[in-house]
């Protein structure tokens, strides 16, 4: 069965998960979820396999799975599981660990500190320190992938993985007009940070790649 994703285009989680997915070469139907609308008005068919009303969850194998970097861990064992290679993780287990810690450094910086220096001018009605505290962590957050890919052409190594999907998540929002006076606007990356700015190129031009505002387009937000 094909796979069904329930996301959102401004949702970095939805991206992550909708990118590994391309990757993957795992063919998937979209489902857009209004979350706009507050929880509990949301659609049914949502409302009954959401178990923290969040998006993206994705019902694949099945199986129903909750939270991004739950569902890009899957993703990348799954392979292994249907009989081929590990695509998208690391080599061996040493790596596989390595993997998942920038999994866990994400969670808890990229898509805590961008989310909010975007979520907070776009959406939100948040003061001028919180958005300045949010600014600082989210320009400490690059200058950690520039230090990190410019030692290695993908942040566990020398392979794309699930890892390098993670760190997408908000990135591809950093050529919204937001950006700017966030301090982190992609049209700065070459000069400001130059291997993040290549790595990123590079993960667009993997088979499958494509910006959040590329692969959530054509879509109706119904759900």
């Amino acid at each position: 069965m094909t796979a069904i994703l329930y996301c959102h285009p401004d949702s970095g989680f939805s991206y992550k998960v909708a990118l590994a997915l391309r990757l993957l070469d795992v063919e998937f139907e979209q489902r857009q979820v209004d979350i706009r609308l507050p929880r509990d008005q949301r659609s049914q068919e949502f409302r009954a396999i959401a178990a923290h009303g969040e998006v993206p969850v994705l019902r694949i194998d099945g199986l129903t799975l909750c939270q991004s970097n739950v569902i890009l861990d899957y993703l990348a064992a799954r392979q292994d599981a249907h009989g081929g290679p590990r695509r998208l993780d690391g080599a061996d287990l040493e790596q596989r660990l390595h993997v998942r810690e920038w999994l866990s450094w994400e969670a808890n910086r990229v898509s805590l500190n961008l989310a909010h220096s975007r979520y907070g001018r776009q959406f939100g009605d948040y003061g001028p320190a919180l958005l300045a505290w949010y600014d600082r962590r989210s320009r400490a957050d690059l200058e950690r992938l520039q230090a990190q890919l410019a030692q290695t052409p993908w942040l566990a190594g020398a392979a794309p993985t699930i890892a390098d999907v993670a760190c997408m998540g908000y990135l591809c929002f950093t050529v919204e007009p937001w950006a700017e006076p966030a301090g982190v606007a992609h049209a700065e990356w070459a000069q400001r940070w130059p291997a993040l700015k290549q790595w990123y190129d590079r993960v667009l031009a993997l088979p499958g790649g494509a910006s959040a505002q590329d692969l959530f387009a054509g879509h109706e937000i119904r759900y």
